[in-house]
């Protein structure tokens, strides 16, 4: 918290000039082992008086880390006022090097450097410096002193949090929990303490056993705790816990992108995580970051994950060891590669299968690469030639300008390009002398490149439409017979018996490669001598590290078989689905129709040469358990000519 304060000023005393007046600078980063904020104030009110020096005003960071000065504000006010032209002080002190900052020699030479440009002075008021040249030596010193000390605490935390991970309980790291989470806290013996809920104003609630609020603790506010308590990840309300299961549904069952997951959530009022009042970058609104941030989130499996990124400002952790960070350059967060990151298996209660999040990831994967495909760094989601889309393409999931049932589904069959929403204007024009506006399907490839690429290929929107919806409620109409009901649960058993089978195949490969390793570390050891003893035991550690990651992916398998209650649930969802397609595809909200559609159609090559469309149709619409075969049947359609 920064801030700053007047000192009372003498009565009836003389105006001073600017070279005896002064103000004072004091920080502190926590409330541990650190000289209080009073203590400073009152030796630098001391050494004030005895150099006849006059004090203004203190500026004060409380609870600030020393290592930067970026988030300083007091800090930064500080330089800002003494920088000015009608400064009114001539000097700063300050309690010792480390409250000015736990800065390199460079960021702080840099400080005096400026201000001593600018007619002040900085003094250390515990330090002993004694004015002369020998301060020019001692200061650079003791400045170094306090920038190594701050690391040597970060080897230490890391140290600490590593053991705290290798101890096999799966308590959290620290910080706030992950959206549709709370902590739950108990002491070293296993005796509960209390919940945690973290609210979206960046305070906090501790809850009773019965989720009883017992106090809440303001914005800032620590918990006091022992050092040796812990907590642990525990689903929080159902509301949000609903939150994270519906965009894993969006996601995977109805094909939505982050951007049309984030509008519908937007649209219907749910609340984020955080809002303004956490922090002035947080607008309250879900982003697609947010979403995003949620699907690749392993911790909603129940698996404890950290280290997936750092943003620690000493060191990060590569093979379980605290390395130095050197060169960071802007933003300090940065991700880890996959290898790095640190796991604990079921160390709490899931919100979604395995086989869910899966299915999240495989999606991902895809539209990563189609994006990369089209010239879209999926991260940021700019071109990655830095120029800027087509504006006449609006095609895409949701958004104010979207039209498009198909959109994302389509390819061309000449040059493989998606066929993309696509306007332009007629010659005709309407009753009131405006040009009509026509409303077609175009190949991307044209749009983006030119005749070099392809032909533009339009094809009018509501016919194609209507085309394609036509070809998949006849093509489900098999399924909604008497007979039909036995075929679809012929088809429903035969994909889960043939899921199973897969999954059986996987683990049997998996559990060869792990007796392969096996017996490699046991043949390594029967020949271990004096000579090769080194080279043997870094092999070892390298084979027990494959090892640890096959048992990984053989426990991962285990929680992907489909349960018999699973199977009959998926049954009702498909005859429930079925009941309700023509309606959803003919007269629901757009949104609603691009899900049910994308639920019934893999993809859609387009011959605009030969005026017909091959849709392909899978077996099976894409259920909320999900299935590793997805058997698709394909349907030719006429394209009605270009009006």
């Amino acid at each position: 918290m920064a801030r700053a304060t007047t000192v009372n000023k003498p009565r009836g005393g003389k105006s001073v000039g600017r070279s005896l007046c002064a103000v004072g600078y004091a920080r502190r980063s926590t409330d541990r082992q650190e000289q209080s904020i009073p203590d400073q104030q009152r030796a630098i009110e001391t050494y004030a008086q005895e150099q006849g020096l006059r004090l203004l005003r203190f500026y004060i960071d409380d609870a600030i880390s020393g290592t930067s000065t970026v988030g300083r504000q007091a800090f930064q006010d500080l330089i800002a006022d003494a920088t000015k032209s009608d400064c009114g002080f001539g000097t700063i002190l300050v309690y010792d090097v480390k409250r000015f900052g736990r800065v390199d020699n460079d960021e702080a030479g840099y400080y005096r450097h400026v201000l001593r440009e600018h007619g002040v002075e900085v003094n250390y008021v515990s330090e002993g410096f004694t004015g002369d040249g020998t301060d020019d030596l001692l200061r650079p010193v003791k400045q170094w002193q306090a920038r190594q000390e701050s690391k040597d605490l970060s080897k230490v935390a890391i140290r600490g949090l590593l053991s705290k991970s290798n101890s096999g309980g799966g308590w959290w790291m620290g910080g706030a929990p992950p959206f549709g989470y709370d902590l739950r806290y108990e002491s070293q013996s296993g005796e509960f303490l209390f919940f945690l809920r973290y609210l979206r104003d960046g305070r906090k609630e501790m809850l009773d056993q019965e989720r009883e609020t017992t106090r809440t603790l303001d914005r800032g506010e620590s918990v006091a705790v022992s050092r040796r308590d812990r907590c642990k990840l525990v689903p929080s309300e159902q509301c949000r816990v609903d939150v994270v299961q519906r965009i894993f549904q969006h996601y995977t069952v109805e094909q939505r992108g982050f951007k049309a997951i984030a509008d519908a959530l937007n649209r219907d009022g749910v609340p984020t995580s955080r809002d303004s009042q956490w922090a002035p970058q947080y607008s309250g609104r879900w982003s697609t970051t947010a979403v995003r941030g949620i699907l690749v989130n392993p911790v909603y499996l129940g698996d404890m994950v950290w280290n997936r990124r750092t943003d620690a400002r000493f060191h990060r952790i590569i093979d379980g060891k605290a390395i130095e960070r050197r060169g960071i350059v802007g933003r300090r967060l940065e991700p880890n590669h996959e290898a790095d990151w640190i796991v604990t298996p079921n160390a709490h209660e899931p919100l979604v299968s395995r086989r869910t999040f899966d299915a999240a990831k495989a999606l991902l994967g895809q539209r990563d690469a189609s994006r990369l495909q089209v010239g879209i760094n999926p991260r940021t989601g700019l071109p990655v030639n830095g120029e800027e889309t087509n504006g006449d393409c609006v095609g895409g999931w949701s958004g104010p300008r979207v039209k498009f049932l198909l959109s994302q589904l389509c390819r061309c069959a000449h040059c493989g390009n998606r066929y993309e929403g696509h306007t332009q204007y007629r010659a005709q024009r309407d009753e009131e002398g405006r040009r009509v506006r026509a409303f077609e399907y175009a190949c991307g490839g044209y749009i983006r490149h030119g005749r070099a690429t392809c032909k533009l290929g339009a094809v009018p929107k509501e016919p194609f439409e209507d085309a394609v919806i036509n070809a998949v409620i006849e093509y489900y109409e098999r399924y909604r017979t008497e007979d039909g009901q036995a075929l679809l649960a012929v088809v429903l058993d035969e994909a889960v018996d043939s899921d199973h089978e897969r999954l059986a195949e996987e683990k049997r490969t998996l559990r060869s490669q792990l007796g392969k390793l096996e017996r490699t570390i046991s043949n390594l050891l029967d020949n271990i001598t004096a000579v090769n003893r080194q080279l043997v035991d870094a092999r070892i550690v390298e084979l027990q590290r494959d090892q640890g990651q096959l048992q990984e992916r053989l426990d991962a398998v285990e929680h992907r078989a489909i349960s018999h209650r699973q199977t009959q649930d998926a049954k009702e969802e498909l005859r429930s689905f079925l009941d309700r397609l023509e309606s959803a595809l003919r007269h629901e909200a757009l949104d609603t129709r691009q899900a049910t559609i994308r639920r019934c159609i893999k993809q859609i090559v387009l011959d605009h040469a030969n005026r017909e469309a091959k849709v392909s149709i899978r077996q099976l619409p894409i259920l909320g358990v999900t299935l590793g075969r997805d058997v698709t049947e394909q349907v030719t359609v006429r394209i009605v000519a270009r009006r």
